[in-house]
């Protein structure tokens, strides 16, 4: 066909071979590439099946006269126009995404559908004046169908021929689109003009409005011959869901011109019919493609800002969760500075106990830079700082460090260590900061319950599983049963000035490490928290 060589030729100057479809512009993505599915292929060879038994019930009676109605075929080729040339609107839109040179000749050939249908209608005898506008004589018509019916199905011979070429159009876009647009309406242009001006030249196919010659009968068997070998065409390099319907196309196309007999028969308006049910098919296909497309955009556009959101509130945590454990040594160094200046203040200056707090000055202030240290390496999930940690000694040296700080809360501390308990693999900070949090918990639990009897208890134990275990008990008011399966949830919490970060982090720690962390409320109150670890695993295992 003609003007789908000069489609072809109008993207040849700006071509290259097509990008990989990680790197293109949407990739492989559409009716080009999507294969069709088992229910596709069933519902497709039904609307063939009715097509073909349709023309099979009809073919007998085609030549049967009817009413003439020749305002019919207005109507009809406008029907075409609209749906053809959006059709091609959304193929230009679909070859913008691939850049498929095959889409690009595919959005020409129904571009030249939609155009021809102009000059076919204003030429048709009896639609608007009785020989038809622009100077038309009784052959041109007749010729413009012929010229119509051979253009599509050489447009989509052109598709299937190339659109398992690699090579695809990467310069502009529009210029590309532009320059197709450009030569199908001057190839419509140029057919019109050969169908009126040559018209006493053309072989005869039209004795009179109505009467067709012998030629007039055979020729239209050359179109649907085409059809044919276009339809085989189409089936030796068919792979998606748009070649299937496109075969289907081609079928309603064999149909219609498989009843092409004399004007206003049965046979001529049913296959007029027919040459609307070419029109639509892609476009109806296309519209359900392109909303399911839509759809799933939409979709993935909320996972999106489902994602997003969930690395802000990462980052947040993250903020909260340095904001919450450096104040813990912040407000220590605080109250030691004021002590402190408290025992300069005295009168001889109590120097020793003022270098005591000092002293411990230095303690939190190396303690609040491990903490940043270890929340690096948490957020990094970083393990070039674990080693094998004696969990007993971890145990006692922080009881140690809080005695004066829970001696101030008239807290009693009880511990029950196993002797000889095994190592575990670990973090020590990380696993320091668990225990400290859990420590402090149990201390604001207590203080607030008004009890005067406050028992913190620790104890570590050799689990059978090959494991240590780990608890703190307080004697507190416990923890609200219908709390427990939240407990360690972020940004869940009791405490009116919490944050609800401490035990989720204290989670996110333990879990890192192979082990887990399990609440309980004992049936006397007070809470308790056992730490679960797993006995120095090699460190490829503890990272994985």
């Amino acid at each position: 066909m003609s003007d789908q060589a000069g489609s072809k030729g109008a993207c040849d100057g700006d071509t290259i071979s097509r990008p990989p479809a990680d790197e293109a512009f949407g990739g492989e993505i559409g009716l080009i590439y999507l294969q069709p599915t088992a229910s596709q292929s069933r519902i497709a060879l039904a609307v063939v099946v009715l097509v073909f038994f349709m023309v099979a019930t009809v073919a007998p009676f085609a030549s049967v006269a009817l009413p003439m109605f020749a305002a019919f075929i207005p109507f009809l080729n406008a029907t075409i126009l609209v749906t053809d040339l959006i059709t091609a609107i959304l193929l230009f839109a679909q070859f913008s995404i691939s850049r498929s040179r095959a889409l690009l000749v595919l959005a020409g050939g129904y571009l030249f559908t939609a155009l021809i249908v102009i000059p076919h209608a204003l030429t048709f005898p009896g639609a608007f004046s009785p020989t038809g506008f622009l100077g038309a004589g009784i052959q041109t018509t007749a010729w413009l169908y012929i010229f119509w019916h051979f253009g599509f199905p050489a447009a989509l011979s052109a598709y299937a021929l190339l659109k398992d070429n690699p090579s695809g159009i990467r310069g502009s876009i529009r210029s590309a689109i532009g320059r197709c647009v450009a030569i199908t309406v001057a190839i419509v242009l140029v057919l019109t003009g050969i169908a009126i001006a040559a018209d006493p030249y053309l072989p005869r196919l039209f004795s009179s409005a109505t009467g067709l010659t012998t030629l007039g009968t055979f020729i239209p068997s050359v179109d649907l011959l085409f059809c044919v070998l276009s339809l085989v065409l189409m089936w030796v390099h068919r792979r998606s869901i748009l070649d299937l319907w496109l075969m289907v196309v081609l079928c309603a196309m064999i149909g219609e011109l498989a009843l092409t007999v004399v004007r206003f028969s049965l046979g001529f308006y049913v296959s007029r019919m027919l040459s609307i049910a070419t029109s639509t098919i892609v476009l109806v296909i296309l519209l359900a493609e392109t909303t399911g497309l839509y759809t799933r955009l939409a979709r993935a556009n909320a996972m999106l800002r489902r994602e997003r959101d969930n690395k802000l509130m990462n980052l947040e945590a993250a903020v909260a969760s340095i904001s919450h454990e450096v104040k813990q040594p912040l407000a220590a160094i605080v109250m030691r500075g004021s002590t402190a200046l408290r025992f300069l203040g005295y009168t001889p200056p109590d120097v020793e106990k003022a270098r005591s707090a000092l002293n411990k000055i230095v303690i939190e202030g190396r303690r609040a830079s491990e903490i940043f240290d270890n929340i690096r390496d948490l957020f990094r999930k970083s393990n070039h700082q674990r080693t094998t940690i004696d969990m007993n000694k971890l145990i006692s040296s922080i009881v140690e460090s809080l005695h004066v700080e829970l001696a101030d809360h008239r807290i009693e501390v009880q511990t029950e260590l196993q002797p000889e308990l095994p190592p575990v693999w670990g973090h020590r900070g990380q696993l320091q900061d668990v225990l400290l949090n859990l420590i402090r918990n149990a201390t604001e639990a207590m203080e607030a319950g008004q009890g005067k009897f406050r028992v913190l208890r620790l104890t570590s134990e050799r689990r059978p599983n090959d494991g240590i275990g780990i608890k703190v008990t307080d004697t507190g008011p416990g923890i609200d049963p219908e709390r427990l399966d939240t407990i360690f949830d972020a940004f869940v919490t009791t405490k009116s000035q919490g944050m609800g970060l401490g035990l989720a982090i204290c989670r996110m720690i333990v879990e890192r490490h192979g082990g887990q962390l399990l609440a309980s409320s004992g049936e006397g109150g007070g809470a308790q928290f056992e730490i679960l670890l797993p006995i120095e695993p090699r460190p490829d295992a503890a990272a994985n």
